[in-house]
């Protein structure tokens, strides 16, 4: 659903069908069992397709559109109907727009995830399935939400049936305390990379919907820098991506990002904390901050032959011939977010 995107991550992640290679579906709960005694067609849509942009098992930072599990908390409360969800739920859908959404917060970060052409049944089945599931609930969700919202603890996993709406999830990054100057420009380079990430995301899936997944490279050649350069105007700063293993020959990291691409692979291997890296001069400010691979990321970015498809692959040589970016697998640095600041912007 999209925030059924943002979001390949852009990558991307870039990005959003993934149950096969990235998200691995749970054991299912009682619940789950109880309204899928064989198969259920909307959890085969959400795990396989909503899943790709909201998918559970990412990390805070590499999210590229809500859980789930917060689009159920905002969207269903003890008085909401599964008529009235599946409502609400499919006329979001067949218009995502900004002055609909009841996740303020989410569209600040992600932006409006792009129309999804999905049939009435289709959208019933996975309103159905949202509003009857004990939804999978990311690892730092429920901190995250408890220091957001000052919430006991005990939400339990899936939120259950309602858990209230209007609570947005990026209070907390919003309303945090700036308590040195690199915190001020950590907090407004992740808010930068963040929104860059889901411009990215959701003008790649709108590509990958539109001409599929070798017309999308060219979407990646001529108009991803474009966005990215818009998006720095916009924000008053300059923005690049930068990695050791470049599709783009300007886009290789220069030796001082390579020893910081070092720092976050050990970081990513590690399964850890992902802390920016932030750097400073006598004028300016540069922030550094992962890209990691999704299962839509290894559509183009996988292993040829395995997750590439032969069509991808004569794209790929045509229009880069000095190709590095493959062999990657999920959950892999494919490079970072450089965002340079003026320091006079800032303070």
């Amino acid at each position: 659903m999209r925030y059924l995107i943002f979001f390949l991550v852009i990558i991307l992640s870039i990005s959003c069908k993934d149950s096969q290679k990235g998200y691995q579906p749970l054991e299912p709960s009682k619940a789950e069992v109880a309204i899928n005694s064989t198969s259920n067609p909307g959890k085969i849509i959400v795990e396989n397709e909503c899943y790709i942009c909201h998918n559970p098992e990412a990390s805070q930072a590499t999210m590229i559109a809500p859980p789930l599990v917060a689009v159920k908390m905002h969207y269903i409360d003890e008085q909401t109907s599964k008529e009235e969800f599946t409502k609400a739920l499919i006329n979001w859908l067949n218009d995502p727009q900004p002055e609909k959404s009841r996740m303020r917060g989410a569209l600040n970060r992600f932006g409006v995830m792009p129309y999804q052409p999905y049939s009435e049944e289709a959208m019933k089945d996975i309103a159905t399935y949202i509003y009857e599931t004990d939804l999978p609930q990311p690892e730092w969700f429920e901190e995250h939400f408890q220091k957001g919202h000052g919430q006991g603890k005990g939400m339990g996993k899936g939120m259950g049936k309602g858990m209230g709406k209007g609570m947005g999830m990026n209070e907390m990054e919003e309303n945090a305390a700036m308590e040195t100057l690199s915190d001020v420009y950590k907090e407004k380079g992740m808010e930068v990379a963040m929104a860059s990430q889901g411009e990215l995301g959701k003008n790649l899936m709108r590509a990958i919907q539109e001409k599929g997944t070798a017309g999308a490279i060219d979407f990646c050649k001529t108009k991803a820098t474009r966005i990215t350069d818009s998006m720095g105007i916009m924000k008053n700063v300059l923005i690049k991506r930068v990695t050791d293993k470049p599709r783009n020959v300007s886009n290789l990291a220069n030796l001082e990002e390579l020893g910081f691409m070092t720092a976050f692979k050990r970081q990513v291997a590690n399964k850890g904390e992902i802390r920016a890296i932030t750097k400073e001069t006598d004028d300016e400010v540069y922030f550094y901050y992962p890209i990691t691979t999704n299962a839509m990321c290894l559509q183009c970015h996988g292993t040829p032959q395995k997750d590439i498809e032969p069509s991808v692959l004569e794209t790929l040589s045509v229009l880069y011939p000095q190709d590095k970016a493959i062999n990657y697998d999920i959950q892999q640095l494919r490079g970072m977010w450089r965002i340079q600041f003026a320091k006079e912007i800032t303070e």
